[in-house]
């Protein structure tokens, strides 16, 4: 698996959000959201292996 810098534009209440859950789980904002972001990636993959997404196939 390679891994690939990213960046990603959050709302500022969506950052407060994971902000503060960060917090609560002590680790920095960023991992978790990378974390939201790998599963996101995750699940895309799955649908479009199960082809319930067709139009969002990657060649």
């Amino acid at each position: 698996m390679r891994k690939v810098q990213v960046w990603a534009e959050v709302s500022d209440s969506h950052f407060v959000a994971y902000e503060s859950e960060a917090a609560r789980q002590g680790v920095p904002v960023e991992d978790l959201i990378q974390q939201t972001v790998n599963c996101l990636l995750r699940e895309l993959e799955r649908d479009e292996e199960e082809d319930r997404c067709p139009e969002l196939t990657i060649s």
